[in-house]
């Protein structure tokens, strides 16, 4: 197929618009053929953002077409190389099509009926009964995180403090860094991954990062322009109990989905008992 041109794409593109708007106009005009398949300008009528310019509207028809020519030559080149057998989709088309109207109509009948909310006391019963299954798989921490400037000339005064848990300490940090630091996070007081933390950092920290947080609650770092300064105010190693506000999230989307399964269940249930009490299906 020649590549169409570019100003019969305007001119395809100005009947698109006309018809869009309500003009009488042929939406049977071809606007690409692969063997034996057409592509009309009434398939490409739901292709465009609404008030988008002809040149605009020029560049999407013309990928949308591109793309639309690919599929047809890949298809026509499967439907030859493929025997009778595996060309027999029927069934996969079928069964597809059934577990797509179940899955939105279960979809719907939870939206209507479920309660979202997961209550604090559902996610504090269900840690308390499987604590000795929340084990971490890495090193979790709290921390705080800086990156200041190299020239900085409150960079000592906030080396001297960023430690420190004093309120006073605390405030001065908040005000230095607030002014100067580029980035200043301490996440929250949130637990979060230290290979995430560690990502922030120019450079990873040497040897074992275990043994390193064992030894020391501070890591200090710089590159050609900044300094970075990273208090760790509380660390738990893999292998140890997860805590809770680690994995409030997680126990809450657990205790969803198994709200949202048992609500699906019943339906099953009900739908299968009825269906039974009124002889609507036979097992042989």
């Amino acid at each position: 197929m020649k590549k169409l041109n570019k100003y019969i794409l305007l001119a395809f593109v100005s009947l698109l618009l006309s018809a869009c708007n309500g003009s009488r106009t042929d939406t049977q005009v071809p606007l690409a053929k692969v063997f034996d398949k057409y592509l009309y300008l009434s398939d490409v009528e739901d292709i465009f953002p609404t008030g988008i310019s002809p040149s605009d509207s020029m560049l999407i028809l013309n990928a949308y077409v591109d793309q639309w020519v690919r599929r047809q030559l890949i298809l026509y080149t499967a439907e030859r190389n493929l025997d009778d057998t595996q060309k027999n989709v029927a069934k996969q088309l079928e069964d597809y099509r059934s577990s797509l109207l179940i899955f939105k109509y279960e979809q719907e009948f939870v939206a209507q009926r479920m309660d979202t909310v997961v209550s604090t006391e559902e996610i504090d019963a269900f840690y308390a009964e499987n604590t000795d299954n929340f084990t971490l798989s890495e090193i979790i921490v709290k921390a705080l995180y800086l990156k200041i400037p190299k020239g900085s000339p409150y960079l000592d005064k906030i080396r001297a403090v960023y430690k420190s848990s004093s309120d006073a300490d605390v405030k001065t940090l908040e005000d230095l860094a607030y002014q100067v630091a580029d980035k200043y996070d301490y996440f929250n007081d949130e637990w979060i991954s230290f290979a995430l933390l560690q990502k922030k950092l120019p450079y990873a920290v040497e040897g074992s990062v275990e043994t390193y947080l064992r030894r020391s609650s501070s890591i200090e770092m710089e590159d050609g322009d900044y300094v970075y300064l990273v208090h760790i105010r509380n660390v738990l190693f893999a292998g140890d109990t997860s805590p809770l506000e680690y994995e409030r999230k997680n126990i809450e989307s657990v205790l969803f989905n198994r709200r949202k399964q048992r609500l699906i269940n019943e339906l099953e249930n009900r739908i299968y008992n009825d269906a039974r009490n009124r002889n609507q299906f036979t097992i042989f």
